[in-house]
């Protein structure tokens, strides 16, 4: 059989309740000699009631059905069942169904047997709670309009005193955070993985201050079925079900979409489907199975039945949990053609977005990646997650930025601020393909932070020499720098109230990664966590102590005061389309530089914006009566003077150092007048001409 050409069409693999009561299920499984079902007990996963082999169909998929008069039970509703499976050489092995909807509670134990039991349950009982609508994009004016928020389930509400902290369930019973979230402004948010993963203990969920059995979700176990250690109730099969629906459904409610974080290039280990059929869903280099996201053995995507499984995995989403948009971890693993299959399935208005690092075990005219722009999906809105304005604006891990006075990468930032596209033509800009890799703004996906690397608190705490407010000062620069850059918006949950990842010494010992968390001659301790000298840049499997997001941190003023700058920065951008724009076209024609000829070229970024080229605005935004505004970004440490001719004296100040938003500032240290600006270091300056 040829597995990049076969293909069984249909939709029915899995489990299926038959109108006259029977459950039938179905499995794609080619080079095995035979498959036993195994059924176990609903209220204990481990018992085994009844057993029966499956009949092979063409196309090699196998099937049963099973009724009451062999199993004894009229009704199968949240037993449990796995796969016993005979391969060609006699090896007998367990798996797990791929395409099960719901499983038992999982513990991981080391034995290649343990893999997992699906659950025969129906999404359209009662038990799994209402169905979300997919919203996708609607909510916005266009692609670009985006504004998504990053969060992992359980940071969000761990650590706060209610019931069930760390869930599904607590988030969307958590008010006070959803409340947040709108008033921020956030278009999305988007969670990290939620599908079901590997190698945390399910049954652990309590806030722990030391040790871990926390996971970012890197490790897939089933592409259906969600994590059972963020639902409230675990043993139940439709708890997370019903859970997250309720979460999509109050997410939408306040206007807000869902993305979701999927890792369709690898899976934890290579049993989870080679118990099931040996050599058919991954990718094979000879007799071995590429090993190269260095995280799992990696998804064959270019065989058509595993493009099935992500596609139908995708679409599962959409239509029973209102998935609104999908972020591709390590994305250069999958290919091209699979990604032009999926914006086919999922149509126009879903959000697709990820990373695009070039990096990958494909032939590079087969893989999605950035900077090889002959190869990569142009026109089909596909964003790549964009480390060129990450690392100018801010500095590459340990490095220094254009926030914080590294102006050799001037050319580069100047780069982000158009969006990275290919055919602007000015001389102050860098021309290097790496960073110039987008044939629109739409493939932009642009961040200063994310859940891999330091938090931006932490990356100017660990590079900057200053008190805290000298610290949320460059925070807000970066952020100016941020919204106002063309392209999408990506922000790390809590950076609004200055995330912080602290390693303290009595978590370091047990760390997993201790020695990724960093410290410098720089820090400066905060109030709230103590005399903490280490923060994490790779907590994927840290305490929940490092993990969590600080709420209460909003009771300080520094960190009010920075929320309320990045709210106003999101108002600012979505209530004007010139920092926004949804083509290149309009990028050339609207966005000038300025000042490129100036003595403080290298460490001022200025250009003009022409806000009447677009009227794209989403649900309940108005625009603001401004005709052009004017940006200033002084990377600086001294006030300067700026003498241009685009600088009027009756020009409204809507950004400074402190304050942000759509309303002009009174009480502002900027001053305009007689063609000067004068501007305060490290600061970013939005001027606006009224209609």
């Amino acid at each position: 059989m040829d597995l990049k050409k076969f293909i069984y069409k249909g939709d029915d693999l899995g489990v299926t309740f038959k109108v006259d009561g029977t459950i039938k299920i179905k499995v794609w499984a080619p080079n095995i000699k035979n498959i036993i079902l195994n059924l176990y007990s609903k209220h204990d996963s481990q018992r085994l009631i009844f057993s029966k082999n499956m009949v092979k169909l063409e196309e090699d998929v196998w099937s049963i059905i099973l009724k009451e008069r062999e199993t004894g039970y009229p009704n199968l509703d949240k037993f449990f069942y796995d796969f016993k499976v005979q391969h060609l050489d006699g090896t007998i092995k367990y798996a797990l169904d791929p395409y099960a909807k719901s499983m038992a509670s999982f513990i991981p134990d080391g034995d290649a047997n343990n893999i997992g039991r699906g659950a025969i349950i129906s999404m359209n009982s009662e038990e799994a709670g209402k169905k979300p609508t997919s919203i996708g994009m609607s909510n916005l004016g266009s692609p670009t309009d985006m504004v998504a928020y990053e969060i992992h389930i359980r940071d969000f509400t761990i650590g706060l005193d209610m019931e069930d902290s760390g869930t599904f369930k607590a988030f969307y019973e958590y008010d006070e955070g959803v409340e947040h979230l709108k008033e921020l402004g956030v278009t999305h948010v988007q969670f990290l993985p939620i599908q079901n993963y590997f190698t945390v203990n399910e049954g652990e969920k309590k806030y722990n201050e030391l040790e871990s059995s926390y996971n970012w979700g890197y490790d897939p176990h089933n592409y259906f079925t969600l994590e059972g250690w963020l639902a409230a109730d675990a043993e139940n099969p439709y708890s997370r079900i019903k859970e997250l629906r309720n979460l999509v459904n109050k997410l939408h409610e306040n206007g807000i979409g869902v993305i979701m974080d999927v890792v369709y290039n690898h899976t934890y280990n290579w049993d989870i489907f080679e118990n099931l059929t040996p050599g058919s869903y991954y990718r094979m280099f000879g007799e071995s199975i590429s090993g190269g996201t260095g995280a799992g053995p990696t998804l064959e995507s270019r065989n058509l039945m595993v493009r099935k499984l992500i596609i139908d995995s995708i679409r599962f989403f959409i239509d029973e949990y209102g998935i609104d948009g999908f972020r591709f971890d390590l994305m250069g693993f999958m290919d091209i053609e699979t990604m032009l299959e999926i914006r086919k399935a999922v149509g126009d208005n879903i959000i697709l977005q990820g990373e695009a690092w070039n990096f990958t075990d494909l032939p590079i005219n087969e893989a999605p990646v950035k900077g090889h722009i002959a190869n990569y999906p142009h026109k089909i809105n596909l964003a790549v997650f964009n480390d060129s304005t990450r690392d100018s604006y801010l500095g590459k891990i340990h490095e220094k930025g254009f926030v914080q006075g590294n102006y050799n990468f001037t050319d580069i930032c100047r780069a982000g601020i158009i969006g990275n596209i290919i055919d602007y033509y000015n001389k102050s800009v860098s021309i290097d393909i790496y960073h110039r890799f987008a044939y629109s703004p739409n493939e932009t996906l642009q961040y200063l932070s994310i859940h891999d690397g330091f938090t931006l608190w932490d990356k100017i705490n660990l590079s900057y020499d200053g008190t805290m407010r000298e610290r949320a000062h460059l925070a807000k620069f970066s952020l100016g720098m941020l919204f106002t850059s063309q392209g999408k918006i990506i922000i790390q949950g809590g950076t609004e109230i200055g995330l912080t990842k602290p390693l303290g010494s009595r978590q370091r010992s047990k760390d997993p990664e201790s020695d990724r968390a960093a410290t410098s001659k720089f820090i400066n301790f905060d109030d709230d966590i103590g005399n903490i000298t280490h923060y994490h840049e790779n907590s994927y499997s840290s305490s929940d102590f490092v993990n969590k997001i600080r709420w209460d941190r909003k009771e300080n003023v520094l960190f009010k005061e920075l929320n309320d700058y990045c709210s106003g920065l999101i108002k600012l951008r979505r209530c004007a389309n010139a920092f926004r724009y949804s083509t290149s076209e309009n990028i050339k024609k609207g966005l000038k530089f300025i000042l490129v000829d100036d003595f403080n070229a290298y460490r001022v970024i200025a250009y003009t914006l022409d806000n009447t080229i677009e009227y794209n605005y989403g649900s309940g935004i108005d625009r603001v009566s401004y005709s052009k505004f004017l940006v200033v970004h002084n990377a600086s440490f001294e006030i300067l003077e700026l003498k241009d001719g685009e600088f009027f004296e009756n020009m409204d100040i809507l950004v400074d150092s402190k304050n942000a938003g759509i309303i002009p500032i009174e009480d502002t240290k900027i001053v305009v007048k007689d063609g000067l600006l004068t501007i305060t270091p490290n600061t970013t300056v939005v001027l606006g001409v009224r209609e």
